[in-house]
């Protein structure tokens, strides 16, 4: 189903997200999110509340209260309110989705992943958030969010593994998994009250095929003749060295160095040097990448979608693949994208609009 154009409501439940307090009216505008290894946000404002309303207002207590937006009739987004504004007669309501709890929960315990007790970064973090986050649950109202966390496993298991070591109150349960984002090959995302966690390389869904008629706005395509290498060289820093490719007969003779990494440690008290057969492997696998200069297509940053287009707001899920063939004078190129963020925006004067950020994904098919 297209994603047509629906209108929003915005409600203020208690803490947990079960029990309804105050309806948000009238509405003057909506805007909420959903992003990929980030929290996301979302904001009401309201115009000249009815009194009742204003009344009610009264009771927004940033920190006990959450935010619920629907759109049409599907509940999609909500979390914990952080900051609300009272400006002459207008009412501004922030929140963040249900990570801002995990942001706010220590880390309390000590948690040894060091060899050999490696294990998967999915698993370390469902031991983590189990243990950490169940205090908030035994509270009255309940956070309620344990029970809605996904843990999305590679099958067979090819997730990436840790051999992290933390140590009491070091940091929040949050900072520990966005470093994972940021470089341990895990990636997460909140879609409603949902939590979901899945290895980086791993494609949790694929939309429909999406062209430039999907999009208002024009598309790119560009080539990087700066990631041009038809010689790869892959270096141990100590005088070793593996190497792939040779003088292309178009191309000519272009270099690259780069240094070698350790295919095989488990711990850091297992680290070897790589064999020239590893470092010469490594070499081939970025020369399969960069023996011709890359032409990449690309929906700049913020695209509105077309409501007329394929792809619906269920599709609209941070991480899923979404198959991109753009046209333009003398080149076609049909790429795997991955979706960074959406944004949803509702106002009186404009209507809806539907903005997404696509980056490539990390295997293109």
């Amino acid at each position: 189903m297209a994603l047509s154009c629906q209108t929003h409501t915005a409600f203020i439940y208690d803490r947990g997200g079960f029990r309804q307090m105050i309806a948000l009216t009238p509405l003057q505008r909506v805007k909420w999110e959903r992003r990929r290894d980030d929290i996301s946000t979302a904001t009401v404002f309201l115009s000249t509340p009815g009194k009742q309303c204003a009344e009610q207002l009264g009771l927004v207590e940033a920190g006990r209260v959450e935010l619920v937006i629907f759109r049409g009739t599907q509940r999609v987004w909500e979390g914990p309110v952080t900051r609300v504004a009272y400006k002459g007669q207008t009412v501004e309501i922030f929140a963040g989705d249900v990570m801002t709890y995990v942001n706010r929960t220590a880390m309390r315990g000590e948690y040894d992943s060091r060899y050999p007790n490696t294990e998967y970064t999915i698993d370390r973090v469902k031991r983590i958030m189990n243990t950490e986050v169940a205090r908030k649950e035994a509270l009255d109202p309940p956070y309620n969010i344990l029970a809605n966390v996904q843990y999305l496993y590679t099958t067979p298991r090819t997730d990436s593994r840790t051999a992290a070591h933390t140590l009491p109150y070091a940091q929040t349960v949050f900072d520990h998994v966005d470093s994972y984002a940021a470089r341990g090959g895990l990636d997460y995302t909140v879609v409603g009250r949902s939590i979901l966690f899945w290895d980086v390389h791993q494609a949790i869904g694929q939309t429909p095929m999406v062209t430039e008629s999907d999009f208002l706005g024009d598309l790119v395509i560009t080539q990087y003749g700066a990631e041009l290498a038809t010689q790869v060289y892959i270096s141990d820093g100590k005088g070793h060295h593996g190497q792939y490719g040779a003088v292309d007969p178009y191309y000519g003779e272009w270099e690259m160095v780069q240094d070698a990494y350790d295919e095989n440690t488990s711990g850091p008290d297992d680290a070897t040097d790589p064999t020239v057969g590893e470092m010469n492997s490594q070499a081939s696998r970025i020369w399969s990448q960069t023996k011709r200069p890359p032409l990449v297509a690309r929906v700049p940053d913020n695209t509105s979608l077309n409501p007329a287009g394929v792809l619906s707001v269920d599709d609209l899920v941070p991480g899923v693949w979404v198959p991109l063939t753009v046209s333009v004078p003398g080149r076609t190129v049909s790429q795997m994208q991955k979706l960074d963020n959406m944004t949803v925006e509702e106002s009186a004067e404009v209507g809806e609009v539907i903005t997404v950020t696509l980056s490539p994904a990390p295997i293109q098919t």
